[in-house]
């Protein structure tokens, strides 16, 4: 086993405002399975520019969902390096992560996560406790969850909504602290079309009236097309890296 880093702290701050947000180089990532070893990234280079916008398209299998988690610091790379907001995610101990995590960033997951012993409403909430709460706190998740269509069902709990509703909550929670970057896998893959359009909009304002960073994982081309840089993956590879 090579040595490791020391892990250090993190402060909450972006570090460096000039450095790209997101940072990528020679990132690879192998599991063992069945007592071998499984290579699903291999060689990754990649910049997402403050303020700017990425969708990350390719055939199921090609490590899109692996890479996403990589880069929001919920897993570690088996080689390579990582910098978000600056830091650099191997120098950190799994607190430092959160709370770099809790600050900077926003995340979606295709399965929701969603607390179930919480009501729509409280699920919002908590990255909101988790900064610390304070006035106002409460108004500014009602608001989000307005803004995806659920104001009226704010007080139910996941269990009683549908699985499109489950991802509003999901998306609203991953808006409600104004995040620097914004990691997406799939959002609008259970939504319908009608919903999935107004979604689409939330995604483009935050990115343009706060500065988020969005990074989204999709096998929508249409969505892919209105993000504007699409990188496709093959095989654990970064195939292509276009500006549209």
């Amino acid at each position: 086993m090579s040595r490791q880093e020391p892990r250090t702290k993190v402060t909450p701050e972006v570090k460096n405002v000039n450095a790209p947000m997101l940072s990528l180089r020679g990132v690879g990532k192998t599991y063992q399975s069945g007592g071998q070893p499984l290579t699903v990234l291999r060689e990754i280079d990649l910049d997402v520019a403050a303020g700017a916008r990425c969708a990350i398209v390719g055939p199921s299998g090609s490590g899109k969902t692996t890479l996403l988690g990589l880069c929001a610091g919920l897993d570690r790379p088996s080689e390579g390096k990582i910098q978000l907001a600056g830091h650099d995610l191997s120098t950190m101990d799994e607190d430092g992560l959160a709370a770099l995590r809790n600050a900077q960033v926003g995340f979606v997951f295709q399965s929701f996560q969603l607390l179930p012993s919480l009501t729509a409403l409280e699920n919002v909430l908590v990255p909101l406790e988790l900064q610390g709460g304070g006035r106002g706190v409460r108004k500014e998740a009602e608001a989000r969850l307005a803004d995806v269509g659920l104001g009226e069902r704010m007080h139910h709990y996941p269990s009683q909504l549908s699985g499109g509703e489950q991802q509003r909550v999901a998306l609203a929670r991953a808006f409600v602290h104004r995040p620097k970057i914004l990691f997406a896998d799939e959002p609008t893959g259970n939504l319908d079309v009608e919903t999935s359009q107004p979604i689409e909009q939330m995604l483009f304002a935050l990115n343009e009236n706060f500065g988020t960073a969005l990074v989204l994982v999709t096998h929508d081309p249409e969505l892919a097309e209105r993000v504007g840089r699409v990188v496709r993956m093959r095989g654990g590879r970064i195939e292509s890296d276009t500006e549209l």
